[in-house]
């Protein structure tokens, strides 16, 4: 669990510094390769980030509710916290993907000279929001899901 969710704090960083070169290389051009290579680097990087965070959370639910199951008298409430906690966590992170999807797309096709630069610009500055609304979501969302596996456990964070 702490390896994935170290992992996805990295993940989330490395997304980030690539949306920021996106922004920098369609002003400034400074990926000396093709413009849409960078991209499509950023790509692959920006959707495993965001994929990893949202089966992260499927699997942590998953293993919620087995152990729930085994110790039923800890009740449900945990695992209707984490429902809770999914329910905050997977709008703004399927918004951010599909925005950067989106964002992408337009710059290529901006690029080819297909498309007005406003779309692009338009789309950037929604991706940009909508991933720090994203990471700040995320973040709280790991820590809560941490709180409830050391409730679960009948563990602190002072034990640790």
């Amino acid at each position: 669990m702490w390896f994935f969710m170290t992992f996805s704090y990295i993940m989330i960083v490395l997304s980030g510094i690539g949306l920021t070169l996106i922004g920098l290389n369609h002003y400034f051009d400074i990926w000396a390769q093709n413009h849409i290579t960078l991209d499509l680097i950023v790509s692959i990087i920006f959707i495993a980030a965001q994929t990893l965070i949202m089966f992260f959370f499927v699997g942590t639910g998953v293993n919620v509710r087995e152990y729930l199951e085994l110790h039923s008298e800890l009740g449900d409430s945990l695992y209707k916290q984490m429902f809770a906690i999914k329910r905050k966590l997977y709008p703004p992170t399927m918004m951010v993907t599909i925005l950067f999807m989106a964002m992408v797309i337009m710059d290529g096709v901006y690029f080819i000279g297909k498309a007005s630069e406003w779309w692009f610009h338009i789309l950037y500055l929604l991706t940009l929001y909508y991933f720090f609304k994203a990471t700040i979501v995320q973040h709280n969302s790991f820590k809560e899901s941490t709180e409830i596996v050391l409730s679960m456990t009948g563990t602190s964070r002072e034990e640790k």
